[in-house]
């Protein structure tokens, strides 16, 4: 179930170059990557992120990570929320659908929330 809903996105959004379901550790359930993405290196550091967002929340006052994005020369990177523990993570070329990206991590949230709940 995993597999495909993540080739979907892939297929789907021009530029894709990595999708990865991930736990809040960085650890990747499952992906369909490229090789030259350090897919696992990204979730660790992402993982992180959210992990000091949340123990600096009672001084921010954000909420919960819902999505972030990270763009650099070589990636557009978006982190998107699933449950509290699981994320997408899906990783773009520069010249990638950005709106197409946040359309399909969203429609990825109802059908994989399902099946990790």
């Amino acid at each position: 179930m995993f597999k495909r809903v993540l080739e979907e996105i892939r297929d789907r959004v021009e530029g894709a170059l990595a999708v990865s379901l991930i736990g809040l550790d960085g650890i990747a359930i499952d992906s369909v990557k490229a090789d030259s993405v350090p897919l696992d290196v990204m979730g660790a550091e992402f993982g992180g992120f959210v992990k000091s967002v949340r123990l600096s929340n009672t001084d921010l006052d954000t909420g919960d990570v819902l999505q972030f994005a990270l763009v650099t020369e070589k990636y557009i990177t978006f982190l998107s929320a699933i449950t509290p523990e699981y994320y997408v993570l899906l990783v773009l070329r520069p010249d990638g659908n950005y709106g197409r990206a946040r359309f399909e991590l969203a429609k990825a949230k109802h059908l994989l929330r399902d099946e990790l709940i």
